[in-house]
């Protein structure tokens, strides 16, 4: 009998460097991050100067009762921009702010200081499904890669001779099972167990609103901008590595599958939905010479790459 013990799959977890390590996200600029300062450079290129979650929150409205709404919950909210960007549009919410980081909350309570807020350190995982029921929408932006990721997995996961104690296996197959997911095509191949966990949480809990987004790894580009924007989407969780962790990027298809079963409607699509760029003849020079310029269009480069390569998900209770 094959064992999926000999299997060599890694679980990749963030949960200590967030914890005991992190005490900047300068390593892992965010598109949230990156448009938040007005003077910076990126906003530019755009069809208006405007912060990240402003534009989320009026793209939101085309979608959910965003001026009906009280209760959000915010599950790791990074400097906590995007929420004060939110209560700049509706001063009526009443945030809850979840974070594993004890870092990133301090940050979180500096920048909403003066607003209404509630604070909770734990991890969202660990979090009870009963305290998620009042919320009327969740919030989980730019880092369902942080969640942990079953990584290495291969052929012999699906061998229905294979017997596993490993509760990692297990609850891996349940979900497959459970979600009918397509079969990777890789030999190898990496599964998003933690971010399609913690979706599964919020759906089971019937919050009616839900916003998520994250590096996909099943990003296009419209055929039309193929010449300038390069995004190599390999249809598999892909490991990003940053200072002190890895993160991977996450299929977003699973996690459609996860909100359908629950009854839930979804709107997906890139950024770039959202945050307008104008397409002028010097940012089309500067896509195609790659940033060779200069670090302004170097970073120019990445950031319009980056609004392609972030997939959101708005999902509503049918």
């Amino acid at each position: 009998m094959i064992s999926l013990m000999k299997m060599d799959y890694k679980l990749n977890s963030t949960k200590t460097y967030h914890v005991n390590e992190l005490n900047t996200l300068g390593w892992e600029l965010t598109v949230c991050n990156a448009l938040y300062p007005p003077q910076t450079p990126l906003r530019k290129i755009l069809a208006r100067n405007d912060s990240y979650g402003h534009f989320l929150y009026d793209y939101l409205c085309r979608f959910l009762p965003m001026e009906n709404l009280r209760n959000v919950i915010e599950i790791g909210g990074g400097y906590g921009y995007l929420m004060k960007d939110f209560l700049d549009r509706n001063g009526s919410l009443r945030p809850c702010m979840v974070d594993i980081s004890p870092f990133l909350l301090e940050r979180q309570k500096e920048t909403l200081e003066g607003y209404e807020a509630s604070y909770r350190r734990e991890d969202f995982l660990e979090t009870d499904p009963a305290a998620l029921t009042a919320f009327d929408l969740a919030v989980l932006n730019e880092n369902l890669g942080d969640f942990p990721t079953l990584i290495n997995l291969n052929e012999e996961f699906f061998d229905p001779s294979s017997r596993t104690a490993d509760p990692n296996v297990r609850r891996a197959l349940a979900l497959f099972e459970r979600y009918h997911f397509n079969r990777p095509e890789k030999r190898l191949f990496n599964f998003n167990i933690g971010a399609i966990e913690a979706l599964e949480k919020i759906c089971a809990s019937g919050i009616p609103h839900v916003y998520l987004s994250e590096h996909s790894c099943e990003a296009t580009v419209p055929r039309h901008l193929q010449a300038v924007i390069h995004v190599d989407s390999q249809g598999s969780p892909e490991r990003i590595s940053l200072k002190g962790h890895d993160e991977y990027s996450i299929k977003m298809s699973y996690l459609e599958k996860v909100a359908h079963a629950f009854g839930y409607t979804s709107v997906r699509g890139p950024f770039a939905d959202f945050i307008p760029v104008a397409f002028t003849d010097r940012l089309r020079v500067i896509l195609v010479s790659q940033g060779r310029y200069g670090d302004e269009d170097e970073m120019i480069c990445q950031f319009v790459e980056d609004l392609y390569k972030y997939e959101y998900l708005i999902l509503t209770k049918e």
